[in-house]
């Protein structure tokens, strides 16, 4: 009679499980993580090469990180904004303050990196507004992109499939082409074919109305949906000089490019491209804790 061999695979799938997971594959059972490795209930370890989804940016169990936690745990782990100040929260937001382009210098924390780009929409919304704007509620993003899950994120995310099954629920936003100029075959060099691409925004605000379009958001380093696109240099002073001429907000989402991932703090320093909203996520939090952000400039 053969023995049947159980497999470390077949020990993960038959693991009953309450959770709410996004397909029925079963993935190894964490147990510890240190620095670059991570190691598994059955003693295996893994080499964390892209830090989850570009999140662990110091890597895992950071003693310095941890420590400083259990300090501040051991004195408040909550206080409600609308009641109280606390200065952790201040002295990040002074730190932060410091690494970000000139002039941005507020910075409101929130949850997750959907939220922030969510919040970043909703504050250019409310800019619009309290600026006697109203009419100004577009928000255009490129195609492909990914800039969250919520609904709102949602809306700003050019990708069908994601957003097929929630169209009734939401407003999808106009979209124009991601910069995908390495892939272009023409005579045209990699400057011009920024410029071409750039331009595909204004014609997009004016096709759908200047006085419609309240802002433009737009990943300086593709992530998810671009696989790190790099536009052509020739992109980036020109979406922000077309945003100045029809008084647009300029926002980057750098969930995933920003927190130093690239060598600067943030993706868009890499070309002096000064937005005027900026969404931070992921590595500003390391996995450690949540705190994400939206940097912005004073109007």
């Amino acid at each position: 009679m053969s023995k049947v061999q159980t497999t470390t695979r077949d020990t993960d799938a038959r693991r009953e499980s309450h959770l709410f997971y996004l397909s029925s594959l079963r993935r190894p059972l964490i147990d510890r993580a240190e620095g670059i490795y991570m190691w598994t209930q059955d003693g295996r370890r893994f080499i964390d090469g892209s830090s989850g989804p570009m999140v662990a940016n110091i890597g895992h169990s950071n003693r310095n990180v941890l420590d400083a936690m259990k300090r501040q745990m051991d004195r408040a782990t909550f206080a409600y904004r609308l009641h109280f100040e606390n200065e952790p929260a201040e002295e990040l937001a002074r730190e932060l303050a410091g690494k970000l382009p000139e002039g941005m210098d507020r910075i409101f924390f929130v949850s997750g990196g959907s939220e922030a780009t969510e919040s970043c929409i909703k504050l250019a919304r409310q800019w619009a507004v309290a600026t006697g704007q109203a009419s100004r509620w577009k928000v255009i993003t490129r195609f492909p992109s990914y800039h969250g899950g919520t609904l709102g994120s949602l809306s700003i995310t050019g990708d069908d499939a994601l957003a097929e099954t929630f169209e009734p629920m939401m407003r999808v936003m106009p979209t124009v082409p991601a910069p995908n100029a390495w892939r272009d075959r023409d005579n045209l060099s990699m400057d011009q074919r920024g410029i071409r691409y750039a331009d595909m925004l204004e014609e997009k605000i004016l096709a759908e109305g200047p006085d419609s379009v309240v802002a433009f958001i737009m990943e300086p380093i593709g992530g998810a949906a671009t696989a790190a696109l790099v536009a052509p240099d020739s992109y980036y002073p020109r979406i922000r000089e077309i945003c100045d001429r029809y008084g647009i907000l300029l926002i980057h989402d750098e969930v995933m490019s920003g927190a130093g991932r690239t060598g600067k703090f943030l993706g868009g320093d890499h070309w002096n491209c000064k937005p005027d909203i900026v969404a931070l996520s992921k590595g500003l939090g390391s996995g450690y804790a949540p705190p994400r952000n939206l940097p912005v400039r004073p109007a």
